[in-house]
């Protein structure tokens, strides 16, 4: 549901593990959001969490800090920037991936979809307040994200919700 706090939530698990955990080397988390809510991640995080080290990796000149990627806590980008740089972004190890607005993956043929499955992360979270926005087969995606072949393939899930709604 809007308004709840995913974000701030977030942000505040990743400052825990990064408060509690100082002698581990931590690899950054990456989150995955659209457009209209990288703002709001890093507003969130300067206000909330200024001990975290955040990296905007968006816009044009983004490939100058793919570098800077490793040095930080916390990078934020988009689902188009995935879809674009994901030769270099498949490459690297997070600590956590995280898809906010999870449903911008529902359909597993997109290519950002197809995308954030490749990317690399120790744990992965994905946050929605509109997991289904049309049928429960919308699901499947988020879930082989999470946790690939949890809900079988996509034939057998879609054969399953079928034969349960009848």
């Amino acid at each position: 549901d809007m308004g709840l706090g995913k974000t701030v939530q977030v942000l505040a698990h990743l400052q825990r593990l990064h408060v509690l955990d100082r002698e581990t080397p931590r690899r950054p988390s990456l989150v995955v959001a659209p457009r209209s809510l990288i703002y709001n991640w890093l507003a969130e995080a300067a206000r909330f969490t200024p001990k975290l080290r955040v990296l905007d990796y968006t816009g044009a000149q983004r490939g100058d800090r793919l570098h800077d990627v490793t040095d930080c806590d916390v990078v934020v980008t988009t689902y188009g920037t995935v879809r674009r740089d994901i030769t270099d972004l498949r490459e690297m190890e997070f600590d956590h991936v995280i898809l906010d607005e999870a449903q911008a993956i529902k359909n597993p043929s997109a290519q950002s979809s197809k995308a954030c499955r490749l990317l690399h992360g120790r744990r992965r979270i994905a946050l929605s307040g509109t997991p289904v926005e049309n049928d429960a087969s919308e699901l499947w995606s988020i879930f082989e994200f999470l946790n690939p072949r949890m809900l079988g393939s996509r034939r057998e899930f879609q054969n399953l919700i079928r034969a349960d709604g009848e």
